[in-house]
């Protein structure tokens, strides 16, 4: 018997990628859960007072896939109960898997059709990955790691609904019952303006991991091809972001990137910015000595 397979998407401030997203992931899937909340997650406790969902109910309406669109609508503090609001809907559904697709995440469609084939061909496992591409500011930069592999992570795909997890910290997922899958997923996360990314930032899931404002100035707003270190929580493993020369899916061929914007850093910022690595030095060498 052929599985059954669903998608969903959370529905924030995505109207440039929601319906793109859509088509992508339409031809594979029964249904498509829309997650919708007019407000953001809390992680940020001043986010409600600060931002407001741009998308409307009525925009998802206008997709040309609406039949097989169901939009789940909740109010949610955190993402992970956003996330398992269309995951019990989808068990209650029927479905036997439940394909993680943000807004902002995208598959050729060779590849979606092999990620599918390749979980029917492996049905047992809780949890199955897919490699990544991240790119920065536009389509035209691409992030790589520390060993300057165009592969970053290993997100999930797809979640098993008939077995006994869910989402417990944002998209994590705690099992070690995996099976990586092969399909490149390419991820617009930070494909984004200036007023974007800052919005984004503030608001998500990971706003109380790192100085926001400070990561905004230094690594967004000064960045240039020379800029290292670009994570906003594990710096390094972000080694800094290069010209992508390779295929984009077809569903991206006609989309338009943010202006990018080159801003040059002034007098002043280079200052307090020296000022602050050096403490930042000096403190390190002060625990140091101290834990000798």
């Amino acid at each position: 018997m052929a599985k059954r397979f669903a998608a969903h998407i959370l529905a924030y401030n995505c109207e440039k990628l929601l319906h793109l997203a859509i088509n992508n992931c339409a031809p594979f899937v029964e249904k498509i859960y829309i997650a919708y909340s007019s407000a953001p997650w809390t992680y940020n406790a001043n986010a409600r007072q600060m931002s407001r969902n741009t998308v409307t109910k009525d925009f998802i309406n206008t997709s040309k896939h609406i039949h097989k669109i169901e939009i789940i609508e909740g109010l949610w503090d955190t993402e992970e109960d956003q996330r398992n609001a269309c995951l019990a809907q989808a068990k209650t559904d029927g479905m036997d898997y439940l394909i993680i697709q943000d807004a902002d995440e995208f598959y050729s469609e060779e590849d979606y059709k092999q990620n599918l084939s390749d979980i029917e061909k492996n049905p047992y496992y809780d949890l199955y990955t897919t490699p990544w591409y991240s790119f920065w500011k536009t389509l035209d930069y691409v992030i790589i790691g520390k060993n300057n592999e165009m592969i970053i992570g290993y997100p999930q795909f797809a979640i098993n609904c008939h077995k006994n997890v869910k989402f417990n910290r944002c998209r994590f997922i705690e099992t070690k019952s995996i099976y990586q899958l092969a399909g490149l997923c390419f991820h617009l996360s930070y494909v984004l303006s200036d007023e974007e990314v800052l919005e984004k930032i503030s608001i998500w899931g990971h706003s109380q991991q790192f100085d926001f404002k400070k990561w905004y100035k230094r690594k967004w707003e000064y960045w240039d091809e020379s800029s290292v270190n670009l994570h906003p929580i594990y710096p390094d493993s972000w080694k800094k972001a290069i010209p992508f020369k390779g295929n984009l899916p077809s569903v991206l061929v006609d989309f338009i990137s943010p202006p990018l914007k080159i801003k040059k850093m002034n007098l002043f910022d280079t200052a307090c910015f020296l000022f602050e690595d050096s403490f930042i030095c000096l403190k390190k060498a002060i625990r140091k000595v101290l834990n000798k």
